[in-house]
């Protein structure tokens, strides 16, 4: 058998390790415009579920997605417009604060290399605004979208999606059995008040304005999507109560 020396080796390793990672690289780049693509698309065909657009193909949703979506605004938190910023500009950030002597963790809306947080929101044709909203279940990331009627208090629809969630449990957050529910609840009492929908036990409760009922089994990640909207949604406080878009 040809014995190979240590150099030889080295060299020849070096050299496959290179190929191997140039090919890889090619392979991510030529695929990127594709999956940036596919991203989109999923963007806004949750957009329109929470419309109540039914799914549709890819070809027919960025005709659908312009037939119902007047524009898609950013604001600041002072529910000003951020002129010369776009929804598709912004990246989720996970942050962690104590409140009230407890920890929690959220997601938040950034420009790339920011912390500032900034507020995207989707105006209808019918009137009808559309709120991204993140959060952290059990195992993973939560997300969806939370459509409120021209009143900017009345839920209309919502998408809601996760990561990796219990199946049959958690995982039941992305069914219409969980998520019809939620049309017609208020997130802002009869004072004006900032309230937000409560996601509660079964038989445990007085049905209101507010409140849905939880996933059986699923308490844990049933209260982290509770927290998610109410986190996601009170920084569009002054936005909501200002009445106009």
């Amino acid at each position: 058998m040809k014995q190979f020396s240590n150099i030889y080796i080295f060299c020849f390793s070096s050299a496959l390790v290179l190929i191997v990672a140039a090919a890889l690289s090619f392979t991510a780049l030529s695929l990127e415009e594709k999956q940036n693509e596919n991203i989109e698309i999923e963007r806004k065909q949750n957009i329109l579920a929470a419309l109540g657009k039914e799914k549709t193909t890819k070809a027919d949703v960025k005709a659908l997605f312009e037939q119902n979506i007047k524009q898609g605004i950013v604001l600041n938190t002072d529910g000003s417009i951020a002129d010369g910023v776009l929804p598709e500009d912004l990246v989720p950030q996970k942050v962690k604060e104590t409140v009230g002597g407890k920890k929690k963790s959220y997601t938040i809306w950034v420009l790339p290399k920011s912390d500032k947080r900034l507020l995207p929101v989707y105006l209808a044709n019918n009137g009808t605004i559309v709120i991204p909203v993140r959060g952290s279940g059990l195992w993973g990331p939560i997300w969806g979208n939370v459509a409120l009627g021209s009143d900017k208090n009345t839920v209309s629809g919502v998408t809601f999606d996760h990561a990796g969630e219990t199946p049959g449990l958690g995982a039941e957050i992305n069914t219409p059995g969980f998520q019809t529910p939620f049309n017609g609840k208020k997130i802002f009492d009869g004072s004006n008040k900032f309230v937000s929908i409560k996601v509660e036990k079964p038989g445990t409760y007085k049905s209101d304005d507010h409140t849905v009922d939880a996933i059986s089994g699923g308490t844990i990640t049933s209260k982290a999507l509770e927290a998610m909207i109410r986190d996601s949604i009170e920084p569009y406080q002054k936005y909501l109560q200002s009445k106009s878009n």
